[in-house]
């Protein structure tokens, strides 16, 4: 029973291409870089600044005065983050079935050696439950800040040890732009990933020139202070001969409308935890995915 249920998850797999993810609730620039349908990429996390005005206190002849404090500007980063995920969704693919989902844990490290530039390298690994799936991702990318817009370029390698050692390679560029209104933060966006091997008779699973191209637009909404808010987001997926239908032939066009919604709670300044919903529809009779899917997940972040 567990071959059989083996041999259909690889068969599905690969009739996808065997497309890699990320989680949508990863905390760091580069682990939300790397997601493709369930979290666009953001701005670098600012230096951390603190000030207090300078106040002066006046009884009778002695004045004192409150000095400012600024604390030195954070050129690096290291993130660390863990979760599950009830399906393995991965632009607009089932990859593992109904019930079978994800646990994952992933890290990464942020330098910023100019302003508005950062450099982010990181690795993240996940376990199917119920079948016998494990991937590793190792990425890497640059963003720059053009005041609110930020573009991002970057490379993700995908390898599948449970499943004859396959692997991939992607390139990926992002445009992504924040916008304030009030307390609200909308960020719409752009990604546009590029397989480039290695081919399918070369121990890689799709055509080196397949893309993937999503649109998305995603939003924070404060509900307390700054430690709890609501972060909905709606996505557009558009393939180029990726995703594969259940007929095994590939296509070009719309691939899937999605829509999720995040409660993300800051518990220290360093530790968080977040939970999500989400909804994908497909139109393309996607393999191995429903019409109508959804599902939840939850994770734990570290940030330092």
């Amino acid at each position: 029973m567990i071959k059989k249920i083996l041999t259909v998850v690889v068969g599905s797999l690969l009739a996808v291409q065997l497309a890699g993810a990320q989680v949508d609730t990863g905390s760091s620039t580069g682990a939300q870089a790397l997601s493709e349908a369930r979290s666009a990429p953001t701005s670098p996390s600012a230096p951390a600044t603190e000030t207090v005005d300078v106040v002066a206190v006046s009884s009778g002849k002695n004045i004192k005065e409150v000095v400012v404090v600024e604390e030195p500007e954070k050129w690096w980063s290291v993130n660390a983050s863990t979760g599950w995920d009830s399906l393995y969704m991965f632009r607009g693919v089932n990859i593992l079935g109904n019930g079978h989902g994800l646990y994952w844990l992933g890290g990464d490290v942020g330098i910023t050696p100019w302003a508005n530039g950062t450099f982010t390298a990181g690795i993240w690994y996940g376990v199917g439950t119920g079948v016998d799936y494990q991937e590793l991702n190792v990425f890497a990318n640059y963003t720059h800040s053009f005041g609110p817009l930020d573009a991002t370029f970057g490379w993700i390698y995908y390898y599948y040890p449970t499943l004859d050692h396959i692997s991939q390679n992607e390139l990926f560029w992002a445009l992504a732009y924040n916008a304030e209104v009030g307390s609200v933060t909308i960020t719409p966006s752009a990604t546009y990933y590029l397989n480039v091997g290695p081919d399918v008779n070369n121990g890689g699973w799709t055509q080196p020139a397949a893309s993937y191209l999503l649109f998305r637009v995603d939003a924070s909404i404060p509900v307390y202070q700054e430690i709890v808010s609501l972060d909905p987001w709606v996505g557009y997926g558009l393939n180029f001969d990726f995703n594969s239908r259940n007929d095994g032939s590939f296509f070009n066009g719309g691939n899937n409308f999605e829509l999720g919604l995040s409660l993300p709670v800051q518990i220290t300044s360093w530790f968080s935890v977040s939970g999500y919903v989400a909804y994908s529809y497909q139109w393309q009779e996607l393999v191995n995915t429903d019409e109508n899917t959804w599902w939840a997940g939850a994770s734990a972040s570290f940030s330092f």
